[in-house]
């Protein structure tokens, strides 16, 4: 997929010059930090172009029904993350890496998404969780083209407002935002496998697959070069004689 495609025809850039942001001080995107939004992505929109508001920004807005909004260029530093005290308390690991010295901000990328904690504690629409899905893919490859710099999906380089300042943000994005989903499609690039991705057979593995005529190992591997034992072989066979018979 040609993610710069998708993204003019996903995006919609809607900052606008009373939008907060500074620089990134020279430093490059390491992890990308979701929120939620406490409101409705209306009034997210309204605060971040307010000329009232001067204390917040984010890079990016994901609505209930998946429509993307950006804030904030990348190449910027949006005011979602930072800390003035209180580093010592993150519980993420890249931020206590780097430590007082090293403002978030200047070093991730922010989420917002649209809802109220107490709702759905943090759950997505499923709009919402295919759109963010594809927006942590882009900003990923964005990284890569812009600084030559590689996020590899984690749960250090995927994290939630909590775990920069869990005092203050204790419930950002919530409980049951869904991390691991997130983290499993940009792992496997919405394969079923984990290790066919540029593989030469790819696309006939996904599609039989797709038809139930094979299944992977436990541990999310094809094995795709292995050498198949007989009775994989009689397994597979069998698969797709039930197959035909359907």
């Amino acid at each position: 997929m040609d993610l710069m495609a998708w993204a003019k025809e996903n995006i919609q850039f809607v900052g606008n010059s009373h939008t907060n942001k500074s620089s990134r001080q020279q430093r490059i995107p390491e992890m990308i930090v979701n929120h939620i939004s406490e409101g409705t992505i209306s009034s997210l929109i309204s605060w971040f172009t307010s000329p009232s508001n001067t204390v917040s920004s984010a890079h990016f807005g994901v609505s209930k029904t998946g429509n993307i909004y950006q804030f904030v260029a990348i190449e910027d530093c949006a005011w979602a993350n930072g800390l003035t005290s209180g580093i010592e308390n993150a519980t993420a690991e890249l931020v206590l890496e780097k430590g007082k010295s090293e403002n978030p901000n200047w070093y991730s990328v922010s989420i917002e998404h649209e809802g109220i904690w107490a709702e759905t504690k943090g759950a997505l629409t499923l709009e919402q969780l295919e759109a963010t899905k594809m927006l942590h893919r882009y900003i990923i490859e964005y990284v890569k083209d812009k600084y030559g710099h590689d996020i590899e999906p984690s749960a250090k380089t995927i994290i939630g407002h909590y775990d920069i300042d869990k005092n203050e943000r204790p419930n950002c994005p919530g409980e049951l935002f869904p991390f691991r989903e997130i983290i499993d499609f940009l792992t496997y690039y919405g394969l079923p496998f984990k290790d066919i991705k540029d593989h030469w057979a790819e696309d006939l593995i996904v599609d039989a697959y797709e038809q139930g005529i094979i299944k992977g190992y436990q541990d999310g591997t094809f094995r795709p070069d292995a050498p198949m034992s007989r009775a994989e072989g009689i397994a597979l066979a069998m698969a797709i004689l039930k197959k035909l018979k359907n």
